[in-house]
């Protein structure tokens, strides 16, 4: 029998979502574009405000405030449309996510700038990149003189911009609800090898670049006998692409 989900006093939450197994729940960058989306057009249907995002490629952690007391449907629209999504566009059938989203409650300010830093740092912590390259994140949000998706606010807890990616930046041991999602010793490994043939700390290939550099680059990862999916979750290039290689 499921356990009832804590309510927050203060409206704030840590949230996950994770795919089934440990599955990518993102292929490409058009998965993650249209999940924006819904994170967009859902969070305004529930008046939910976000503070924190990443998109990984088998995980999302977001921190929102709920003010109006409406999450469990919230996740459910979010969850149940892009899983229709997902398997409509790759032909599957089953489960996309393990089980019920995981939640955490937050209560005050300080565990705020922790949890929001704990998400942002994803990336690295995942051994792909600096959270400053990752552009699945909130990361650049804050310094945007754009509106953005996601809410300024958390900044002006440390006091000025500079003051707060000083934060980020720092060495920590931040552990926010953790489920499992880090990555296993094998595919630490195996983003080893991809750095090593890239020359470079980041693994992540730019998908902007000419389609034939891609493919050069993603045939000399494919010599090292990584999987297509490995490839596609490390380097952030869709699997399809990865397959034509």
């Amino acid at each position: 029998m499921r356990s009832a989900r804590e309510i927050s006093k203060s409206g704030y939450y840590h949230l996950v979502i994770r795919g089934v197994n440990k599955q990518n729940i993102f292929y490409e960058d058009a998965d993650r574009i249209y999940f924006k989306f819904l994170m967009k057009k859902i969070g305004k249907k529930y008046k939910m405000r976000y503070h924190a995002y990443v998109l990984m490629d088998n995980h999302v952690h977001l921190l929102v405030e709920d003010s109006d007391k409406k999450l469990s449907k919230f996740m459910q629209d979010l969850c149940s449309i892009y899983a229709r999504y997902f398997n409509k566009k790759y032909d599957r059938i089953g489960h996309l996510y393990q089980d019920r989203f995981a939640s955490e409650i937050i209560e005050n300010n300080r565990y705020l700038v922790v949890v929001c830093r704990y998400i942002l740092l994803n990336p690295e912590k995942a051994g792909m990149c600096k959270a400053s390259l990752y552009k699945w994140s909130s990361y650049h949000s804050y310094k945007s003189p754009k509106r953005s998706l996601c809410r300024k606010m958390i900044p002006g807890l440390i006091g000025s911009l500079q003051e707060f990616y000083k934060y980020i930046s720092e060495e920590n041991n931040d552990e926010c609800l953790e489920i499992g999602l880090r990555p296993s010793e094998k595919m630490e490994r195996n983003i080893e090898i991809v750095k090593k043939i890239l020359g470079r700390e980041n693994p992540i290939i730019d998908p902007s670049m000419p389609k034939n550099r891609i493919i050069e680059l993603i045939r000399k990862i494919k010599e090292s006998g990584l999987s297509i999916n490995n490839i596609s979750r490390i380097t952030g290039i869709g699997r399809y692409l990865v397959q034509q290689a």
